[in-house]
């Protein structure tokens, strides 16, 4: 049997090591994760993500059945995603890496 929490510790281990992350309480419990102080995920359980996404991304990975919409805010590119076993680490890892990624871009735009 899967151990959730640990893999969710070993998944956490990661997004710290990215450049500038820095994690909080989310307002709705669990943990956010930002970069420059732009939330890019949080988690609810150690298993059930919300990754924010570019609407680009967004589009490409609903239509691949990769993750699910949110239930409240898939308009603003979030998206949720379900880590039920050791293998659904490395797509949770390129979903939060393009989530990171489009925050990072965000934050150096001129509308930020």
């Amino acid at each position: 049997m899967v151990d959730r929490n640990e893999l969710f510790e070993n998944l956490k281990t990661w997004i710290l090591q990215l450049p500038d992350v820095t994690q909080a309480a989310h307002r709705f419990g669990g943990t956010e994760f930002q970069v420059d102080e732009l939330e890019f995920m949080h988690h609810h359980g150690p298993s059930f993500l919300d990754i924010r996404l570019s609407k680009r991304d967004l589009t490409t990975v609903l239509k691949n059945g990769i993750a699910l919409p949110h239930r409240f805010a898939p308009q603003a590119g979030w998206v949720s995603f379900r880590i039920e076993k050791r293998e659904d680490l490395e797509t949770a890892k390129r979903l939060i890496r393009l989530a990171y990624e489009n925050a990072k871009d965000q934050h150096g735009s001129p509308q930020c």
